[in-house]
């Protein structure tokens, strides 16, 4: 028998242990109790309760005549909190069946220490269907919005794209991201311990605040027009590149601004990054003789010559200030209004030496050349316009004087020469018209820019230089550009590509044509590029004009313009 001692003793010891684990037991408790109650409390809050995001919907965007351009659509996405889920593999073979996914993928990111893992976004409704039959705990579906742009590839460069969580990357969507996008709202719910989902009435509830509209001064039908007349031309001339303008010159608005390569939005990841770039406002190139109507009102502003002056342009070749220069047709005297229209390199250096380097360069820079025009798209550079001092004596004033020495962005030299069918403003350009809030409140973005600065007199403008452009295409480079129903005027612009050391090719060129109409009455401006033309017949108003005659006849017809030609007759 164990003697009685002993078991007092060994009672005595099981005593104090258990004293001792119960006050153990009753500071940890305490220290929960009183100095961790926060940290338990929100993790029984975390298991117990769960905060559901209610995504805000993308604004739309708008033409300048509200049709939709880019909405958000409702889909479906399918995730996934790995803490619910026991059996890893059978879960990713079911749901790779169902969305066509790697089972081993699906299985990586299940295995991941989250409570929350995407498995496929922005599913079809097939897809949504097939995953709500599969019996599986820990895989939810959730309401998300997709971006969808309804008309394909119109507008794509202006309008740009969005990244899967609807953030703009490109075009209005980028700049414009902070008006387009909303703020999420958000939901708690309530489950129990399987973490089913308690329904209650007082559930908190933060509603989400959804993206604004944005209007364009784009007209989609306009848009439409432009883009596919600058296709055909890029099917026929088969260019590097080509780019199309369409302005209001009396207000500064972009009625369309189009590129060629294009791409489709809903899918720009599958097409390369140089299809995707605005080459309107991205891309510089040197305007050739599109400069010289702007040099030759300088010459008129400044009194130092008169339309019906003769200029003997040296029957096609000549050195002047020891540059040698050479005019497509052997011209002899031409008055300076046929130096403009036939484009005499001869006889519009002899007209530019009369301005002198200063006035040139003060000139020219009231056209804010070599100045980003400030409109609201990403991505646009200024264009290459040197200081003064980096001019030479006179070689860089015959350069500047016929389009060399000078670099512009498309938008840019539209925006410039903009100023003589408008009278002699300089108008900023404008692609944004409005944008409208939730509450239908509608903010106009455009205002009118009359008056922004005066570069031109209006006598020089439409006095002296709309009958010289208008000449142009009765009767010089730009014949291609003639209407029947309309007056048009403009010019044509044919420029060697420029190499990295300032050597000019003799193969590569850029043809351009620049136009507005109706010429008594301008209601639109329009300029096109095309770039490395892989033709012999490389020239603007080969290439160039064409196209800009297209643009201007059916975007006229559209705006209910009357004929030119009807108006004389009834007269």
């Amino acid at each position: 028998m164990i003697p009685l001692r002993k078991h007092k003793f060994w009672a005595n010891i099981t005593g104090v242990f258990l004293v001792i684990t119960f006050l153990a037991l009753a500071v940890h408790l305490g220290h929960i109790q009183l100095i961790e109650h926060d940290k338990y409390c929100k993790l029984a809050k975390g298991q117990q309760r769960k905060k559901i995001e209610l995504p805000a919907r993308r604004g739309t965007i708008l033409d300048r005549n509200g049709l939709t351009l880019a909405d958000s659509l409702q889909v479906s996405s399918v995730y996934a909190d790995p803490a619910e889920i026991e059996d890893i593999p059978t879960v990713a073979y079911h749901l790779s069946k169902v969305l066509k996914l790697s089972s081993a993928k699906i299985a990586k990111l299940l295995n991941k220490d989250k409570r929350f893992v995407w498995i496929k976004r922005k599913i079809g409704d097939d897809e949504l269907r097939a995953v709500t039959k599969l019996p599986l705990k820990g895989v939810y579906t959730k309401h998300e919005y997709h971006r969808f742009y309804p008309n394909g590839r119109l507008g794509s460069h202006v309008l740009g794209f969005t990244n899967i969580d609807e953030r703009g990357l490109e075009g209005v969507e980028l700049s414009f991201n902070d008006v387009l996008s909303g703020e999420p709202g958000y939901k708690l719910i309530n489950r129990d311990a399987l973490q089913r989902q308690i329904v209650t009435p007082d559930a908190e509830i933060q509603l989400p605040r959804h993206g604004n509209q944005v209007v364009l001064t784009i007209d989609a039908n306009i848009q439409r027009f432009t883009e596919e007349e600058l296709e055909i031309a890029f099917d026929k001339w088969k260019p590097v590149s080509a780019t199309a303008v369409v302005m209001n010159p009396m207000t500064g608005e972009v009625l369309a601004m189009a590129n060629y390569p294009s791409f489709d939005p809903n899918h720009f990841e599958k097409y390369p990054s140089y299809a995707r770039r605005n080459l309107a406002v991205t891309d510089c190139y040197e305007p050739g003789s599109l400069m010289k109507p702007i040099v030759v009102s300088g010459v008129f502003e400044h009194g130092l010559a008169r339309p019906d002056e003769v200029i003997y342009c040296e029957n096609g070749a000549a050195v002047i200030e020891g540059r040698s220069l050479h005019d497509a047709h052997e011209y002899g005297n031409l008055t300076i209004s046929d130096v403009i229209a036939h484009s005499s390199n001869i006889g519009m250096a002899k007209v530019g030496l009369r301005m002198g380097n200063e006035k040139m360069y003060r000139y020219l820079k009231q056209f804010k050349f070599g100045v980003k025009t400030g409109i609201e798209l990403p991505g646009e550079i200024g264009g290459v316009f040197h200081p003064l001092k980096q001019w030479s004596k006179k070689y860089s004033l015959i350069s500047v004087s016929i389009g060399h020495e000078i670099a512009v962005t498309p938008l840019q030299f539209l925006t410039a020469f903009c100023c003589i069918p408008n009278g002699g403003q300089l108008i900023r350009p404008k692609i944004i018209k409005a944008t409208i809030s939730n509450g239908n409140t509608r903010k106009e973005c455009f205002q009118s820019s009359q008056g922004v600065e005066r570069v031109m007199s209006s006598h020089v403008a439409r006095t002296i230089m709309n009958p010289i452009l208008m000449k142009v295409v009765t009767d010089g480079t730009g014949e291609n550009a003639k209407l029947l129903e309309y007056d048009v005027a403009g010019k044509t612009g044919t420029s060697q590509k420029v190499f990295s050391g300032g050597r000019y090719s003799h193969d590569k060129h850029v043809g351009s044509f620049i136009a507005y109409a109706p010429a008594e009455r301008p209601r639109i401006c329009v300029l096109v590029m095309i770039n490395e033309p892989q033709s012999r017949e490389y020239y603007g108003g080969t290439v160039a004009a064409p196209v800009v005659r297209e643009i201007i006849l059916r975007s006229l017809v559209y705006l209910g313009e009357e004929p030119s030609r009807f108006k004389m007759a009834m007269q």
